[in-house]
């Protein structure tokens, strides 16, 4: 299977290293944080190195809610939201592409969780991604 990059406790992901691993999906990153920053100004990035999963991770934070979670790997980034199943009907009228809804509903829960992955690889996944960010944080 295949495991996110970011490996290395000691190497934290600054932008030298996003561009190492992202090349040219390092402008979708660029993106991304700058829509991030200005449409959603009360949110955070936050990298933490996780020993469980052996990998730096984003985390998109709003006050103490966590609205999504970010893994970079060869050449692309993936952003990870995560709902229950009462956000069922909602996430099905979501202005999004319908392959990730599609996908959504065939994932069975973790726990109580169904994740909802967006594989950032071109500029349309950023619009479906601030759909998404948006609806999490109403």
């Amino acid at each position: 299977m295949n495991k996110p990059l970011l490996n290395d406790p000691n190497e934290f992901p600054d932008d030298k290293i996003l561009l190492k691993h992202l090349d040219k999906s390092k402008v979708l990153w660029d993106e991304l944080t700058s829509t991030v920053s200005s449409d959603f100004p009360l949110t955070l990035l936050e990298w933490r190195y996780y020993k469980d999963g052996g990998s730096w991770l984003g985390k998109l934070v709003q006050k103490k809610k966590t609205v999504c979670w970010i893994s970079v790997w060869d050449k692309f980034f993936k952003v990870s939201f995560y709902f229950t199943e009462k956000n069922d009907k909602d996430i099905k009228d979501l202005k999004i592409n319908q392959r990730l809804k599609d996908d959504y509903f065939v994932h069975k829960p973790i726990g109580k969780l169904k994740p909802l992955t967006v594989e950032v690889k071109t500029k349309k996944a950023l619009k479906d991604i601030q759909e998404i960010i948006r609806y999490k944080i109403k």
